[in-house]
């Protein structure tokens, strides 16, 4: 049964890489991604974006939201390698 789930993953992540790398791919071709930095620059340059990017900016730059986040980033790198073991084991 775990073979099978584990062959199943692989499988949907090929074909996940495949379809990103599709896209990618037909993006370039038709000139999209020439479009897109000027787009995104427009987008972040925009006033109302700002008002509401300023504060998160400010957020992230604070010390404790940095701690918090480097706790978080600990705890999961603890529940992956106990799953790792798990998996060793059965």
């Amino acid at each position: 049964m775990n073979n099978r789930r584990g062959i199943m993953t692989t499988l949907l992540t090929a074909g996940a890489a495949s379809a990103a790398i599709y896209g990618i791919t037909r993006g370039v071709q038709n000139g999209t991604f020439q479009r897109l930095p000027q787009t995104i620059n427009n987008a972040l340059n925009n006033p109302q974006v700002q008002q509401v990017t300023q504060p998160l900016q400010n957020m992230a730059n604070n010390q404790n939201v940095q701690q918090v986040a480097d706790t978080l980033e600990e705890g999961a790198d603890s529940i992956e390698q106990g799953i790792e073991n798990f998996n060793q084991n059965y």
